[in-house]
């Protein structure tokens, strides 16, 4: 079980932490006061999931695995890529919007993979899946 609650909690983190880098990578670019607000508080939410996750997988004496180099750089490039031909906030928003899809689905499927984990853990992956999903409609405004 603990193998399973941990690639679970990994799952979240990665989440978390990829989550935090793209809007890192956005933040400045956005223009609207209330949309740069928008994509603060979710850094925040980010940031703080990632502490928190930091510390459950330290009480199973455990380091969260984070994202790859690639993965950052693919993530990287694909931001710079898609914002060549003006950066917008509908822009911004739409590329935040599918990410967020990305990530649900990854949190989704590593749920319903988990196994025998302590169904404290399957409460806290739906709280982040309403978190996750109420910013894709925080984000609805701005396209």
């Amino acid at each position: 079980m603990k193998k399973e609650m941990i690639s679970l909690l990994n799952a979240f983190y990665y989440n978390a932490a990829l989550g935090a880098d793209a809007i890192g990578a956005i933040l400045s670019s956005a223009k609207d006061e209330a949309f740069q607000l928008t994509l603060y508080r979710q850094l925040q939410y980010y940031r703080q999931q990632e502490s928190r996750l930091t510390e459950q997988m330290h009480g199973l004496y455990e380091v969260p695995t984070e994202p790859g180099s690639m993965l950052r750089l693919w993530m990287d490039l694909m931001i710079r890529c898609k914002t060549l031909y003006g950066l917008t906030d509908e822009r911004l928003a739409k590329m935040m919007m599918q990410g967020s899809q990305m990530g649900i689905i990854q949190l989704i499927r590593a749920l319903n993979h988990s196994g025998k984990v302590p169904e404290r853990l399957h409460a806290q992956g739906e709280k982040i899946l309403e978190h996750e999903q109420a910013f894709i409609n925080e984000l609805k405004p701005f396209l």
